[in-house]
């Protein structure tokens, strides 16, 4: 009987010995898949799940973990969905032994809510580990585009990092690397029933360009492709070239450049010359102060000459009078105008400074619209670092690099802007959690331009969205701050809703501490849409800043309801297009002084 049971262990360990592995290629989140809204399912509590790809080429595949429902299989792919805040899931098949992959292992802590992940899984069957017949060569190679044939065998692709593990046997082995654009690379391995390394970085065959502008904030193109602005520098295949600097309002400049195989060369493009047209303004009353761009031009009547070609913002603003807001195009060598007259105010359309002239303190003014009470509240011009500051912990890469801003006096929300408000200038409420203290949210970009110009309307104010430079500056508390991570303490429970205590909901505004300025929410309860494109940061000190000229995404601010406290970090950024929405996506109020 002891020798029937010996034989059967020993048979289930040779048997597991040489059973089919899976392993893990990759895990990533993918920011921009909306499959977890566009096919939501939700967990036991009502909250929406987060959605894996799982690209692996098997059928008949079982999930175990927090896992809700069945997955939805399409060709070689399994789209699982899995509760907030799981840490882990596990691959079962009737083929392979099952295969544990824990997220934290790819960067990624946990899965969030209406997020989407992809998880690639490979199959094969390593061979028998017999350490004195042989053992794996493990191969760094640059680029990670390159292709590695053993033997003269098949080439195979190395991994997106660039390593690429075979298992060879003992002996001598030749190797051959090659890339498109590269001079490949052989050479022979001696395997020994040791792990061997080989560190192998190709030569390029490409031309090196560096391109230098005149004129700051010129885009580079080259052969029509944008490449970036100010400055660039990279590698082209050998050829013939048109390098262009182009920016809006003036005229382009460019040059050939012709680049044989590991050429350097360097190209620096001329100033551009500024494109101008002129401005004729017949508004009554006469005297009226001429605002463009935020910038006083001058008094009513007027002509004004030398104005840049493009699209500028107009105000026309006098004591008694309500304001004209509006925009005027200039085109080149042509001339606008406008014409009208202003309308005398009454007492419900006052401007910002005669509001803070009757204010007790002049830093929180209180505006009613329909009704709806809300506090704008100052922050006064100031210097600060803003990005990846020592107490930013972890920081992403695009909050580098830190660099100097200064700015100019303005009023923020002291709130989100509150579904009330929102319902009283809107006429409706696109908001997934209902009620008129909760902030506003599942609100786009577009929309919230939209909401700004009715608002406009009702009041006679200019309000926008606040640049990320504004955002932050207040978040951190302005001229008052004290280095917290978060917006007013680094302990985000006291000042924050997120998913460590938000019950999966958005919560009524000012029910935290406010920061050092007397803000609330700018840490957590919903992001908050900003002004700007957004852009990487550079070191140069900036002065008001306004981000990109041009973009894909805008960029939004503090974190919201479902987020881990870590996104809620008053330095942390994200974007999307503008007319993404999302139920923790809002906005919040700014008014220049």
């Amino acid at each position: 009987m002891k020798q029937i049971l010996l034989t059967l262990i020993f048979y289930l360990c040779a048997t597991l010995s040489h059973a089919q592995k899976l392993t893990t290629e990759s895990f990533e989140y993918i920011p921009n898949d909306l499959v977890a809204r566009t096919e939501p399912r939700t967990d036991l509590n009502g909250r929406p799940c987060a959605v894996i790809r799982v690209g692996i080429a098997l059928q008949g595949v079982v999930f175990d973990g927090n896992t809700i429902g069945s997955p939805k299989y399409n060709t070689g792919e399994y789209l699982v969905y899995i509760t907030n805040g799981s840490r882990q899931i596990t691959i079962r098949h009737d083929s392979f032994l099952p295969l544990t992959v824990t997220f934290a292992d790819y960067g990624i802590e946990r899965v969030e809510s209406g997020n989407v992940y992809r998880l690639t899984v490979l199959t094969g069957t390593p061979p028998a580990p017999q350490l004195s017949q042989g053992n794996f060569l493990v191969m760094n190679v640059t680029p990670a585009s390159s292709r590695v044939s053993i033997d003269n065998g098949e080439p195979r692709d190395v991994n997106s990092d660039g390593s690429l593990k075979v298992y060879l046997e003992n002996g001598n082995h030749t190797y051959k690397v090659e890339a498109d654009g590269y001079l490949s690379q052989t050479g022979f391995v001696n395997m020994t029933g040791a792990r061997q390394q080989q560190n192998i970085k190709l030569k390029s065959t490409k031309a090196s360009l560096t391109v230098k502008t005149s004129t700051s904030g010129s885009q580079i193109y080259i052969n029509e492709d944008y490449k970036g602005i100010d400055n660039w520098n990279g590698e082209l295949t050998p050829g013939i070239y048109l390098v262009e600097a182009r920016k809006d309002g003036y005229c382009s400049a460019s040059t050939t450049v012709a680049l044989a195989k590991q050429q350097t060369e360097t190209v620096t493009l001329p100033a551009l010359q500024q494109i101008f047209g002129s401005l004729m303004v017949d508004y009554e009353p006469v005297d009226a102060d001429i605002y463009m761009d935020n910038r006083l031009l001058g008094k009513t009547p007027n002509v004004f000459s030398n104005i840049a070609v493009g699209k500028h913002s107009i105000k026309i603003s006098k004591a008694g009078y309500a304001d004209y807001a509006g925009s005027v195009t200039i085109q080149e060598n042509q001339q606008a105008s406008i014409n009208g007259s202003l309308r005398r105010s009454d007492s419900t359309s006052s401007s910002l400074s005669s509001v803070n002239n009757s204010s007790a303190s002049g830093s929180v003014v209180p505006i009613t619209v329909n009704g709806v009470t809300f506090n704008m509240i100052k922050v006064d011009g100031g210097t600060f670092t803003m990005g990846a500051t020592q107490e930013q912990e972890n920081p992403d890469r695009d909050e580098n690099p830190t660099h100097q801003v200064t700015l100019s006096t303005y009023y923020i929300g002291e709130t989100e802007v509150t579904q009330a408000l929102w319902k009283t200038v809107m006429g409706s409420n696109p908001s997934n959690y209902r009620g008129d203290n909760l902030p506003v949210e599942s609100v786009s970009w577009n929309d919230c331009q939209d909401f700004l110009l009715k608002l406009y309307s009702q009041t006679g104010k200019i309000f926008r969205l606040p640049t990320e430079a504004e955002w932050e500056f207040a978040a951190r508390g302005g001229n008052k701050r004290n280095g917290t991570q978060y917006s007013g303490s680094s302990n985000i429970d006291e000042v924050a809703w997120y998913d460590g205590n938000s019950g999966n909901k958005t919560h009524p505004v000012k029910t935290k501490k406010a920061n050092e300025l007397g803000i609330y929410d700018m840490s957590g309860n919903v992001w908050e849409w900003c002004q700007d494109w957004y852009g990487n940061y550079k070191s140069n000190a900036k002065a008001n800043p306004i981000g990109p000229s041009s973009g894909v995404y805008r960029g939004y601010r503090g974190g919201g309801w479902s987020n881990f406290a870590w996104r809620c970090r008053s330095a942390r950024r994200d974007s999307s297009s503008p007319d993404y929405s999302h139920y923790s996506l809002g906005l919040r109020l700014v008014l220049s002084e």
